[in-house]
């Protein structure tokens, strides 16, 4: 788990690199949020699974966390409109 949030931690920060160099893309942009967003869902559902059956209560901490994880799948672009603006970028020709 800490290693996914380190890894989606350097995917933002490489995106905010790119853009403060102004060579940022929206494919950049999509990958940061996919990664990071499919992440912290990963990382909840370890952490309910982790917990057992107290995971869920609505007085623990991850249960909140859990429900919010979904949220940021599918806010600003869901995870399927950031694949399809990774992926439309990969094919596109490159001007040289």
């Amino acid at each position: 788990m800490a290693t996914e949030l380190r890894a989606a931690e350097l995917t933002v920060l490489h995106a905010a690199c790119l853009l403060d160099q102004g060579r940022c893309t929206r494919a950049d942009t999509s990958m940061a949020k996919l990664f990071a967003t499919e992440m912290v869902g990963r990382v909840t559902d370890q952490a309910v699974q982790n917990f057992g059956g107290m995971g869920l209560m609505e007085d623990m901490p991850i249960e909140r966390l859990w429900r919010d994880a979904r949220v940021e799948r599918i806010w600003e672009g869901t995870s399927e409109i950031q694949r399809d603006i990774i992926g439309r970028d990969l094919v596109r020709p490159r001007e040289h």
